[in-house]
């Protein structure tokens, strides 16, 4: 006696892709989630019914062909989501695993594999006692009976379930005869077969076991409910297709020989494979032997309680020779400050293996010792794969202890980021949870339980040993689950070109700082608070009471109920709105409101910035030290934090005398400041291609000019200032997918007129809004948006309206692009501008530059030729210079 196992092998494939997690990979990088689940499968099915040198096995595949059901149906799995390339890249190895298991496999040009399969079956009943079926498609079933079974996965990939006659009519009221019937019915979303619309699962096994077959059921129709006779004359066409869809092909022209398909047990290269591709656990499963490399196989393998470890001074030696073999180490400082200029570094945390740490505790050793064992360590490290999370601060540490910055090669902060831009939080303890499942000693337990103790540094060495260790073992994990994802998603370019190498050069800009005028922001301050108090006189006098400018909810009563204005609209809480806008909007009806408005205005500079940057002031550099952060904002433009000084008021008077608050720190030097020119509407001229868009820029010609003109229908030397504007404001606002309401808003024109200018601008740049099309057909079918570097924002999974979602869709690419050529021009600046010109801002488009007066002209032929040339569009890049002593825009 003996069997045919029929191994449906690119849906097992699939099943075990989706099935298991997609991070898992080699220690190389190889993808191997698909290859494991294959393998646990057919080893599975292997152990529990094949009988080796009896049974016969065949693992059949598709061909990327044409078949009849494309014919018959265009859209036949046309609406599947495009295979993910992770999967595509593990297929060879899939095969390579299959042969090593003794398994041959089989695949027919202009054939399915399920009609392979069919055939096989019908032909091997005659041959065999009886004939399995490995498959979860559902189809295949109506292949079943007295001979022939189906194996299916339940839950998981090892959960195998076996089905005859009798527990197909089990599971579904009916025998196997009747599963073509019912998938014409329900249809099959996986192979895109249409069925009947509104018919489901339940009114299908109705409808079957009360009329029988497809035609039986069209014949009795009118023993049907009202709503169920609809659905079936309407979905008529559609029911018998779908029968013809889900027929199985049963001829297919094989010449085979069973005898080539018996099973005669694993080849000799079996333990070669599993351990090229790390699976530890199968391996011991199997008895085989373990090769001696590093093993990060299984998900299990990395995740759980990890074992760290106090390293003493007599350990160092020894644990020194062992990091030097090998090539990845996870780092991390343990400090007293986040002020890298404060910091005391209490000791390093290392780890080089997933549940294993190891810290170096130097809190108690004298200056010279500290250094003694950093520069040994630094040494050691500074020429491997270095990963950490936020290593930023740590760079930035280690530079003021005296030692080089170094490009990470992976920041597992940076790299959650880029998986996942919208997210709001990328701390360690957070990335954890969500992507190990794991829960981590917190700072603040550490340092809350000890008793008097104020940082680390109070603590017991063995405890800090534990948490740091901790840190360094969870960051390298993260690294194992987040560096799959990166390849997965395509961001590997992104990440290895633009966001790794700005690390350090942030950093340096964070340490390089801003030196602002402090006895200039005192005068300011003074001056400011007399027109503060001067205005709230006048408010108090004009409402003929005491009211708090501040409070909402007393303007709110000042102007809607002492006053009888009209309000605007109404806040979350229901209360009636007093925000700026609402205000703006409303200034024109009584003359208190905009004394409110200036009152807010200089509160606002004067709390946010005159009264709050002298105290960032740094006491060692004299300067003020911001945080340039990479994961601030979905699009990809840098933030900056405590303070923000990329949000320094510029559009006013008032504004733009904080900003000249910034200025050199030493005599005889200037502050150089070079801003692209309309970066965002030259990308938009390079990805949407419009040829007027890029003849322009190419010419040097005035966009605005050329866009006024065309909404006013004048020639261009009659475009007046105020048309300009106008166009300015529109070209602009297409960068923000802006509708008819929104331009409206901008402009002050009516809504009719500003859907005119809409229509009119998509007549001058017609393939704008092809582009615009393009990238919103793209979200679709995608689910995200991308840069022209393949930095991706995944707005489908985002709770948008329509119109949020379809301004951020357009304006994502063009921000984001924008955003990572300013990245690459910072990352060759750095490399290109000597010691003595220090690059201290980014705001956007802008970099600031401190310099001696004297070097003026030879900087900034170095920075206009870098910037200009950092990354090639289809326009050219254009560069503005200024150089004053005080930053001015």
């Amino acid at each position: 006696m003996r069997n045919l196992y029929l191994i449906d092998g690119s849906g097992i494939a699939y099943r075990a892709f989706f099935a298991l997690d997609q991070s898992l990979q080699t220690s190389t990088g190889i993808p191997t989630n698909a290859i494991f689940g294959v393998t646990k499968m057919l080893l599975k099915i292997l152990e529990k019914y094949v009988e080796k040198n009896n049974d016969a096995i065949i693992f059949i595949m598709d061909k990327k062909t044409e078949t009849y059901r494309h014919r018959l149906l265009e859209s036949y799995k046309a609406n599947r989501p495009e295979t993910p390339k992770i999967f595509k890249d593990q297929f060879p190895y899939i095969l390579e695993v299959v042969n090593a298991l003794g398994i041959k496999t089989l695949a027919e040009e202009g054939y399915e594999a399920d009609d392979v399969i069919a055939t096989l079956a019908l032909k091997g009943q005659n041959d065999f006692e009886n004939v399995y079926i490995f498959s979860s498609d559902k189809d295949l079933m109506q292949l079943v009976n007295d001979k022939i079974k189906m194996l299916r996965i339940g839950r998981g990939i090892t959960d195998i379930r076996e089905y005859d006659i009798k527990k197909v009519i089990e599971k579904y009221g009916f025998g196997p005869e009747k599963i073509q019937d019912f998938l014409a019915l329900t249809g099959d979303t996986a192979d895109n077969i249409p069925g009947v619309k509104g018919i489901g699962e339940k009114t299908a096994t109705k409808l079957i076991t009360e009329f029988g077959t497809l035609e039986d059921i069209y014949k009795n129709i009118r023993n049907t409910t009202k709503s169920i006779q609809t659905k079936l004359e309407n979905g008529k066409d559609m029911a018998f297709l779908s029968k013809k869809l889900v027929q199985l092909v049963t001829d297919v022209p094989l010449d085979i020989n069973w005898n080539d398909y018996i099973y005669n047990g694993f080849n000799d290269n079996l333990e070669e494979i599993l351990n090229e591709f790390e699976f530890s656990s199968i391996i011991r499963e199997l008895g085989l032997k373990e090769s001696k490399k590093k093993i990060i196989s299984d998900f299990d393998d990395i995740s759980g309680k990890g074992t760290y470890t106090l390293l003493k001074k007599d350990d160092l030696k020894s644990f020194f020779e062992e990091i030097k073999q090998q090539n990845l180490i996870s780092f991390d400082l343990e400090t007293t400050s986040i002020d890298p200029y404060q910091a005391e570094i209490l000791g390093i945390a290392i780890s080089y293996e997933p549940k294993k740490g190891y810290y170096i505790d130097i809190s108690n050793e004298s200056k010279e010792e500290k250094l003694k064992v950093l520069t040994e360590l630094w040494n050691i490290i500074k020429d491997k794969n270095l990963v950490g999370q936020n290593l930023k601060y740590d760079l930035s540490v280690m530079n003021v202890y005296g030692f080089d910055f170094k490009i990470p090669y992976f920041d597992t902060m940076i790299a959650a980021y880029l998986i996942s831009p919208d997210s709001r939080r990328f701390n360690m303890d957070d990335l954890a949870k969500k992507y190990l499942d794991y829960e981590t000693i917190k700072y603040d337990d550490v340092v809350n339980n000890t008793l008097f103790a104020n940082t680390l540094k109070d603590v017991d060495s063995e405890k800090v040993a534990e948490y740091s260790g901790e840190d360094a073992d969870i960051t390298l994990r993260l690294y194992y689950v987040l560096r799959p994802k990166i390849y997965e998603f395509g961001l590997e370019k992104l990440m290895n070109e633009i966001e790794n190498p700005l690390i350090p050069v942030l950093a340096k800009m964070e340490l390089n700082g801003v030196y602002f005028d402090i006895p200039y922001l005192k005068q300011l301050e003074k001056e400011y608070t007399e027109i503060l108090n001067k205005t709230l006189s006048e408010i108090h006098e004009l409402a003929g009471y005491e009211v708090n400018p501040s409070s909402p909810k007393q303007i709110s009563e000042l102007l809607f109920t002492k006053l009888g204005l009209t309000p605007k609209k109404k806040t979350k809480g229901g209360a009636f709105s007093t925000n700026a806008q609402v205000l703006e909007e409303m200034k024109d009806e009584h003359p208190i409101i905009e004394k409110i408005l200036d009152y807010r205005k200089y509160q606002k500079l004067l709390s946010t910035y005159i009264q709050t940057i002298p105290k960032l002031v740094n006491k060692k550099t004299k300067r003020v030290h911001t945080s340039f952060n990479q994961t601030g904002a979905a699009t990809g433009r840098l933030s900056s934090s405590d303070p923000n000084l990329q949000n320094l008021p510029i559009r006013e008077v008032e504004g733009e005398k904080i900003r000249n608050a910034v200025r050199a720190q030493k005599d005889g030097y200037v502050l150089l400041s070079a801003d692209y020119s309309q970066i965002e509407l030259r990308v938009l001229a390079h990805m949407s291609k419009d040829p007027v868009l890029i003849e322009s820029f190419k010419n040097d010609l005035d966009i605005h000019t050329i866009t006024a003109a065309k909404l006013f229908d004048v020639p261009e030397e009659n475009v007046d200032n105020h048309m300009r504007q106008i166009g300015k404001m529109i070209n602009f606002s297409i960068i923000y997918g802006v509708s008819s309401y929104g331009l409206a808003e901008r402009t002050g024109v009516s809504i009719e007129d500003a859907g005119i200018f809409i229509k009119k601008y998509f007549e001058l740049y017609k393939d704008v809004e092809k582009y615009q099309h393009k990238i919103l057909s793209d979200l679709e079918k995608n689910g995200y948006v991308e840069t022209l570097f393949g930095r991706k924002r995944f707005l489908r999974s985002l709770k948008l309206n329509k119109n949020d979602l379809k301004r951020i869709a357009i304006n994502t690419p063009i921000q984001g692009t924008a955003s990572d050529i300013m990245k690459l021009a910072m990352i060759k600046l750095n490399d290109a501008l000597p010691e003595y010109a220090k690059m201290i801002l980014q705001v956007h488009d802008e970099i600031v530059i401190e310099l001696p007066k004297e070097k003026s002209d030879e900087i900034s032929k170095i920075v206009k030729e870098t910037m200009e040339n950092a990354y090639k569009l289809d326009v050219p890049l254009k560069v503005d210079i200024n150089i004053s002593e005080r930053w001015t825009k």
